[in-house]
């Protein structure tokens, strides 16, 4: 929220240093998000414009004649309102404007200037160019233009959290304020307006659990032709608020200081009387931005006879708009419940200022005072004649201001230090809350704009902050750490992290929700729940697999120039049945860096099998998993394979196809696994055996078999053929080609044995060799290879 220095010292009653300002607030926890510093400029002063008459050799241009106070200037100007008894910014010989212009006599098309009639944007005020700033007719000729303006000032931005929705006004940072400088600090007083119209226009809430409190004011023989005055619009405009019309204006800067929001409509386009209640559901609403909708059941409207003229606390219809011929009004002043208002707005994609302010709850008993701050302003700016407010509430749905209780004990415990009592009332005192001192503590009632203090904590925290933060000593906690209990049955994620690390991947944590047209692009798991009110259509699902953020992360790498990216993530997918978790990895680009010492290579299949395996391994259980042909859309044919732990699918690993490659922007052959983290890393227990002191035998068999027939099919048999001396059976060739019938292919086996109680003779080893070779031909149809 930005608002203007010289403004809150004026709510204040004294000024404040800037640098003790910006301090007290941060202190006061509404950070300081920056500043901006508005200069006066010298020569530049207000004008009278005398005469206007053509430029002779300028269709364009006008040769006026301007007083300035001291003498009589001749100054060209192109601005098409310019005319005569204008109040005008007129900037003087030597002066220097905010874009750098400096102003010097010159001559336009052969007519000398002595100066220069500026426009909003030319005074860094706006960014109106099309004519010159008017300025109040009043004002003598010669008067600062720094002083009309109430410059110098400084414009601050503070960021406001969530839970102090009474600092989204000028009156709430002043309390702020008043309260860490101890400046005294009365609450704004507003003398009620002349009530001398009577009106016949009534409302009515038909729903007044979602608006306890309902006020409406009309006031009548408004000048339609009344301009809103410039020091209202500078403060808006400091505020980060556009001028639009005196009404609207109005209600823009009476929500900026006390942080009411208002509405104002044209008394004279109501179809009858107002009544306040929930959509039917089937009505559509035209708002002012020129949207229309059409609000859900469960969203309050603003009616009339004739439907809906607007969203409650959200935006105003277009049919009821004030606009520059309005005459007669009806300002309007609520406290909506923000339960109801929490999320209305931007389920219809809109964010304003006033819904902002009631999602976060405004002051239930601010609303008479706004309305008769807003119509003793209207009245001084357009006049017109005020009927007498009218208050429709619901008291026993207006929010309770329950008393809390702070118990001495506590208070000491949470903060670490006793603070004097004394300290602790006066406190509540600068807050403004009323309060009990009791036996074991205070009884505090906040004030009904404090919707933050609800519990204990609550209070605690508010002595912290007005304390001073910086008064409470650091205190180093000492206690007694448990050592955490470590299993050998898993693997632990630190451990996995680690040698991922080691063989070269890099970490990602992607968000747990995605695009759903990627995810069923992907087609490898189903989607989870869609977001109920999802941040964007992008990010609207929960994934059930981990590899969508993966290959976005490395399209996002690649399209930097990497050429190598490996990355892992550990995470949960979403379904219906739970959150299991995930364990999976992308790899594509080189193989090795680019170096002359190898050939260079792109990373392949069995690249990231390898590195599937090595991690694998570190169950102690590698004999456990296998792979099987696993056929989808999604990965390429012949490169893709479910992984198995005692025949039970875990995951699968595989090279994305080429077309859901390109839909992730991946142009390059892409491999992907991935597995259940529960099942794929529970480990079993290492058991530790003596080193054999007797020799090992290695045995080379090559068999041939059907191409269709898998290396590991083979692998299998060969172990559970060759009994306990079968130590270990490795695949050291594979080969199809010249020598090779076609539809065969050779597998050459090393088949290591071993006993550790005796060496083994030829005879051993030959009986376990024909074992094997008898299995794999009887069970895969084998011929032994000569």
């Amino acid at each position: 929220m930005k608002f203007s220095k010289r403004w809150l010292e004026e709510m204040l009653g004294d000024s404040v240093e800037l640098a003790l300002l910006l301090e007290r607030l941060t202190l006061a926890g509404l950070e300081v998000d920056g500043t901006e510093s508005l200069e006066a400029i010298d020569k530049l002063v207000v004008g009278r414009v005398i005469t206007v008459e053509p430029h002779p050799d300028a269709d364009k241009l006008r040769v006026c004649q301007v007083d300035d106070g001291h003498e009589t200037l001749q100054i060209v100007c192109g601005a098409p309102n310019v005319r005569a008894e204008l109040r005008v910014a007129v900037a003087q010989i030597g002066c220097k404007l905010p874009g750098g212009l400096k102003i010097r006599k010159s001559k336009l098309r052969g007519v000398e200037s002595h100066g220069m009639l500026c426009s909003t944007a030319e005074l860094g005020l706006g960014n109106d160019h099309d004519g010159i700033m008017e300025l109040a007719v009043d004002l003598q000729p010669g008067t600062p233009v720094a002083q009309v303006l109430a410059i110098p000032d400084t414009v601050v931005d503070i960021d406001l959290t969530p839970n102090r929705g009474d600092c989204f006004s000028l009156l709430g940072v002043a309390r702020e304020v008043a309260t860490f400088t101890r400046l005294p600090f009365d609450e704004p007083v507003v003398a009620a307006c002349d009530a001398d119209a009577d009106h016949p226009f009534r409302a009515a809430v038909a729903a007044p659990e979602a608006a306890p409190v309902f006020t409406s004011r009309v006031i009548e023989g408004i000048n339609p032709d009344a301009e809103t005055p410039l020091w209202m619009i500078e403060r808006l405009r400091r505020s980060g608020v556009r001028a639009i019309h005196p009404v609207v204006d109005i209600t823009n800067y009476v929500m900026l200081e006390y942080g009411q929001p208002l509405h104002g409509y044209d008394l004279d386009k109501l179809a009858g009387n107002i009544d306040v209640r929930f959509a039917s559901g089937d009505e559509s609403l035209t708002l002012l931005d020129g949207k229309s909708i059409t609000p859900d059941s469960d969203t309050l409207l603003i009616t009339d006879e004739s439907g809906a003229i607007g969203l409650a606390g959200i935006m105003g219809g277009e049919s009821t708009s004030v606009t520059d011929g309005t005459r007669n009004i009806v300002f309007e002043a609520a406290f909506f419940a923000p339960a109801g208002m929490a999320g209305k707005a931007r389920r219809y994609g809109m964010h304003t200022d006033a819904s902002l302010r009631f999602e976060r709850g405004v002051d239930p008993a601010g609303q008479v005072r706004a309305q008769e701050r807003a119509a003793a302003l209207l009245v001084a700016i357009a006049g017109g004649r005020c009927a007498p407010i009218q208050v429709v509430s619901a008291p026993e749905h207006v929010p309770a201001r329950t008393p809390v209780t702070l118990r001495v004990a506590r208070l000491e415990k949470v903060l670490g230090v006793a603070v004097d009592h004394t300290s602790v009332s006066e406190v509540f005192a600068r807050l403004g809350f009323e309060f009990d001192v009791t036996e074991d503590g205070w009884s505090v009632e906040p004030p009904s704009f404090r919707f933050d203090i609800s519990i204990e904590e609550d209070l605690i925290e508010e002595v912290a902050r007005v304390y001073g933060y910086d008064r409470i000593p650091t205190i180093k906690a000492y206690s007694q750490t448990a050592l955490v209990p470590s299993t050998e049955s898993r693997i632990s994620e630190e451990r996995l992290r680690d040698a991922m690390s080691a063989i070269g991947y890099s970490e990602s944590i992607s968000y747990s929700f995605v695009d759903p047209d990627d995810h069923a692009a992907l087609g490898l798991a189903p989607a989870g729940p869609e977001l109920v009110n999802p941040i964007s259509r992008e990010l609207s699902v929960m994934r059930g697999t981990l590899l969508c953020g993966l290959l976005k992360a490395a399209a996002h790498n690649l399209a930097r120039q990497r050429d190598s990216v490996r990355m892992f993530e550990f995470g949960h997918v979403f379904s219906d049945d739970g959150e299991p978790g995930k364990f999976a990895a992308v790899a594509v680009g080189r193989f090795y860096p680019e170096q002359w010492g190898e050939p260079g290579r792109a990373i392949d299949f069995f690249d990231i099998k390898s590195d599937l395996q090595r991690m694998l391994a570190l169950s102690n259980a590698d004999d456990e998993f296998t792979y099987e042909s696993f056929v989808t859309e999604s990965l390429h044919p012949g490169q893709a394979a479910s992984v198995l732990r005692n025949g039970e699918p875990i995951g699968f690993i595989g090279a994305l196809h080429p077309s859901v490659a390109t839909r992730f922007e991946i142009d390059a052959p892409c491999f992907v696994f991935e597995v259940d983290a529960d099942a794929a890393f529970s480990a079993k227990l290492s058991e530790s055996a003596p080193i054999s002191r007797f020799p090992q035998v290695r045995r080379d068999v090559a068999v041939l078999v059907d191409e269709s027939v898998a290396a590991g099919d083979i692998v299998a048999t060969a172990r559970s053929a060759g009994g306990a001396l079968l130590k270990a059976v490795r695949v050291f060739d594979v080969y199809q080609g010249k020598g090779i019938e076609p539809g065969l292919k050779s597998i050459a086996l090393g088949l290591i044995l071993l006993d550790s109680s005796r060496t083994l003779l030829d005879e051993d080893a030959d009986r376990v060799v024909h074992k094997v070779i008898d299995s794999l031909l009887q069970i895969h149809g084998a011929k032994l290879r000569e």
